[in-house]
């Protein structure tokens, strides 16, 4: 017991300290191996201040006017060679959508049945649907991520009928620590809903919020679903 127990306080400290003394050491040597020879001498740390020194030095050139300009006529540019339009343009997307304008906000944990009827998952809402989505289903949807556990770098794209999603109140970072623990730290109040009552599993149809259309999330398609999982869309506090 007592060795789990060490292992417990132990081990995230190590691992938290090899991760970050492995993204040290590789991005001191990103730029130390052509910094170091110049300066003359090495010392740790030398790469990642000349990296941050050269981050800051383009964020405020691309910040200014000529700048602005000098990108757009840059990117323009690379957008005409075949290749290169494919490489920069992903990767320029994937890099603004994590820390740049078009930033993914996870807005909201919900909870929702899947992969079937009576078992429920919990996901992030990302967006909401593409326009080319909403032929197709009817009603009007959001973009879910569906991560899978342990390893929440992957996972799952949804697009969901928006009635069917039901809010839940996890913080999205109490919502990766229980995905991270496989579902073993519980994620506070929001993983005691079906015990409350909130979320059911007993007869009778499926109550919708205001504005959704038709008993069941399925508009004039059908009735209440007896015998299936009942979700109750909790309201504000």
């Amino acid at each position: 017991r007592y060795l789990l127990q060490g292992l417990a306080v132990i081990g995230p400290l190590g691992i938290t300290a090899f991760v970050l003394w492995w993204l040290f050491v590789n991005v001191d040597g990103l730029l130390g191996q052509w910094v170091d020879p110049l300066l003359g001498w090495s010392a740790p740390g030398v790469g990642v201040a000349f990296l941050l020194l050269v981050l800051l030095i383009v964020g405020w050139v691309v910040d200014r006017t000529v700048g602005n300009r000098l990108l757009a006529i840059g990117e323009s540019v690379l957008s005409r060679v075949p290749l290169v339009r494919r490489l920069y343009g992903g990767s320029s997307r994937i890099v603004k959508a994590v820390i740049g304008e078009e930033k993914i906000a996870f807005r909201e944990v919900v909870l929702f049945e899947y992969p079937k009827e009576g078992s429920w998952s919990y996901g992030l809402v990302t967006g909401g649907a593409p326009s080319s989505s909403h032929q197709v289903i009817g009603h009007e949807g959001v973009t879910v991520y569906l991560p899978t556990a342990p390893n929440p770098m992957s996972g799952f794209l949804l697009v969901i009928e928006k009635s069917k999603v039901i809010s839940v109140e996890i913080t999205v970072e109490e919502f990766f620590t229980y995905v991270l623990s496989a579902g073993s730290v519980s994620p506070g109040r929001a993983a005691e809903l079906l015990e409350s009552g909130e979320i059911s599993l007993g007869d009778g149809p499926r109550p919708q919020p205001s504005g959704a259309a038709g008993p069941g999330g399925h508009g004039d398609r059908g009735g209440p679903r007896d015998g299936k999982a009942v979700a109750r869309n909790p309201g504000p506090e």
